[in-house]
């Protein structure tokens, strides 16, 4: 690979973990809503989402 394939992988990586982040928190922010407006709402969802997106930028502040 050359140095100009590793920086464009990098990009791209980068645009995808934000992509994923960014789906997550609109999914985190529904469901805090929902739990606002007194509707019923499973505390592990909210927890599962939250280490999914903790554990998404620990690896990409790992690489």
């Amino acid at each position: 690979m050359t140095q100009i394939d590793k920086k464009e992988n990098y990009f791209i990586n980068i645009t995808e973990t934000n992509s994923q982040v960014l789906k997550l928190k609109k999914e985190l922010t529904l469901l805090k809503n929902k739990e606002k407006t007194k509707q019923k709402v499973k505390p592990h969802i909210i927890k599962k989402i939250k280490n999914k997106i903790s554990h998404i930028l620990t690896i990409k502040n790992k690489k």
